[in-house]
């Protein structure tokens, strides 16, 4: 068992704090609910005997004070992505420290670890968004042809929306436009490929598109009583959802008015 100090002093109580807001920013970046940032948080700073500490998470800031607020921090995160297996790893860390596992010391090399655990790589993230794409529009009712043209179209979004990404495009911008991309895509395989309905590539590729994560995060959040923080996720995910309308819908539009396919 690691010794932790009963009553740390004014420097342990600081770094204590540091550690606990860096676990709390990891969770919260990627994917995790509100309310499972702030039990994680609770239990780490009571573990390591922070005492006071309150902590107030919403979906891009955390808050918190320990000490009758004599240490006060604040942080944002500006960017939300989806990495499970850091989400994981945070909350063995918690249960470690919580069953006295590990020192200050040993929490903050664990952490650091953590945020240097490499993410999904673009190779493999290109292959899952291609048959992704394509094992749902299977999925809707398409064919064999469907399958490889929505292959093809996710293939070709997910190496589109890495650039977009690197270059910091907006992620309303990037499904607008995305959306868009792939409607014109599969409109022109449809048209050259026999047997092949564009309407079950367009759809199954949208899939991949769709902002499910933030839609099943916000009904959990208003479950547990975070109403702000659900109804921000909510909005989120219905901006999405017609950024992806409104790319599909203007593309179908401008195709049908040039004459092309009919749509």
């Amino acid at each position: 068992m690691a010794k932790i100090e009963l009553h740390p002093d004014y420097e342990q109580r600081r770094r204590i704090m540091e550690l606990v807001m860096a676990a709390g920013k990891i969770l919260l970046e990627n994917g995790a609910e509100v309310f499972r940032v702030e039990q994680t948080m609770t239990i780490m700073a009571r573990s390591f005997h922070l005492r006071e500490f309150n902590v107030y998470v919403l979906t891009n800031g955390i808050f918190a004070s320990a000490g009758t607020a004599e240490i006060s921090e604040v942080r944002n995160v500006p960017t939300r992505t989806t990495h499970l297996g850091r989400v994981d790893a945070v909350n063995t860390l918690s249960r470690r420290i919580a069953a006295g596992e590990l020192s200050l010391d040993e929490a903050e090399q664990c952490l650091a670890d953590i945020l240097q655990m490499p993410g999904i790589t673009a190779r493999s993230q290109v292959l899952a968004s291609g048959l992704g794409s394509a094992c749902f529009a299977i999925l809707f009712g398409g064919t064999l042809v469907d399958f490889a043209v929505a292959f093809a179209a996710g293939a070709l979004l997910g190496w589109f929306m890495l650039g977009c990404s690197q270059r910091h495009i907006s992620a309303m911008l990037q499904r607008m436009m995305g959306s868009a991309l792939i409607s014109a895509v599969c409109v022109a395989f449809s048209a050259v490929l026999p047997g092949a309905a564009h309407s079950y590539s367009i759809i199954g590729t949208l899939m991949v598109l769709t902002p499910g994560v933030a839609f099943t995060m916000g009904i959990r959040d208003f479950v547990k009583g975070d109403y702000l923080s659900g109804t921000i996720r909510m909005m989120d995910a219905l901006l999405v959802a017609a950024c992806i309308a409104c790319g599909v819908g203007l593309t179908m539009a401008l195709i049908g008015w040039m004459g092309g396919v009919p749509v």
